[in-house]
């Protein structure tokens, strides 16, 4: 593979591979496909499929209780130009524990377009009650080194009460030094309230697969509202306030078809700061 191809490696800075809501933000955009790498096709080691298994853990702030986090997850093709991606995890967060299932595939449709559709349901009220993510995206120029996206949101939380519309916009760049670029825009209508909200995120990948990946990734903006349970320490909790979550992941093949990936993350809001790590397996088949 001389260079990261956009048609293999699916936006692949837009997927780091922690779980699946350690961005806590409903306008944060979702990934492409729940793992960090999903082939259209088989690679050179013969393997179309993957299963990982990790865990992660964070410390948060003022008085809110630590994060604990198991997960597995998982792609396969099942045709050439199609994946299909699935993620069941279990996660403590602000003293709740809730199972969180996620699906979703990416289809090719041409050389150059393809979309991709996903659902999500966890049963904490931290959680969403369901997550619906649909995306298009296009390759650009003779070498289809650029790559646009278009993807809209609709969730609404387990507490029964807030629910939001998501729009995200993205663009990367596959350089033929073995290194992507991603940057994006997230627009967010959320409900009580009508509140409007917006982030930036960026992201930097550079590595070959079946050798090592390091991701970079910056997300900043607006959120609507503290998630439930989050504890503001006898402030009024905020509308439309800020926040900031920075994150880094290394993922290292050891075999052709075995792996490992380790993490951190960081966030602040004016409320709180959380930090964090990740650690994983993975094995392809």
């Amino acid at each position: 593979m001389p260079y990261l191809r956009p048609s293999t490696l699916l936006l692949l800075t837009t997927a780091l591979s922690t779980p699946a809501v350690f961005a806590q933000t409903a306008a944060s955009p979702a990934p492409a496909t729940p793992v960090e790498v999903a082939p259209a096709a088989q690679d050179d080691a013969g393997t179309n499929s993957r299963v990982e298994v990790g865990f992660s853990g964070a410390h948060l702030t003022d008085g809110n209780r630590s994060w604990r986090d198991g997960y597995v997850r998982g792609h396969t093709t099942l045709r050439p130009g199609t994946v299909f991606n699935w993620e069941l995890a279990s996660q403590g967060h602000y003293g709740q524990r809730g199972t969180l299932g996620a699906v979703s595939v990416t289809q090719d449709l041409s050389p150059l377009w393809y979309v991709s559709g996903g659902l999500s349901a966890g049963s904490a009220e931290f959680q969403n009650s369901y997550r619906i993510d649909a995306g298009v995206h296009r390759k650009w120029g003779p070498t289809q080194q650029w790559v646009t996206g278009l993807a809209l949101m609709r969730s609404a939380s387990r507490d029964r009460i807030h629910k939001d519309w998501g729009l995200t916009g993205s663009v990367s760049y596959y350089s033929t030094d073995k290194w992507v670029a991603e940057g994006g825009l997230v627009l967010n209508h959320s409900n009580p309230g009508a509140v409007n909200s917006h982030r930036v995120f960026g992201a930097f990948t550079l590595g070959e697969d079946k050798k090592n990946y390091l991701t970079l990734r910056l997300d900043h903006g607006q959120e609507a509202y503290l998630p439930s349970g989050a504890i503001a320490e006898g402030r009024q909790a905020n509308v439309r306030f800020n926040s900031t979550e920075a994150s880094v992941q290394w993922r290292q093949w050891i075999s052709p078809r075995l792996g490992y990936l380790v993490g951190l993350q960081a966030y602040h809001n004016p409320y709180y700061n959380r930090v964090g790590a990740s650690a994983g397996l993975f094995y392809d088949f």
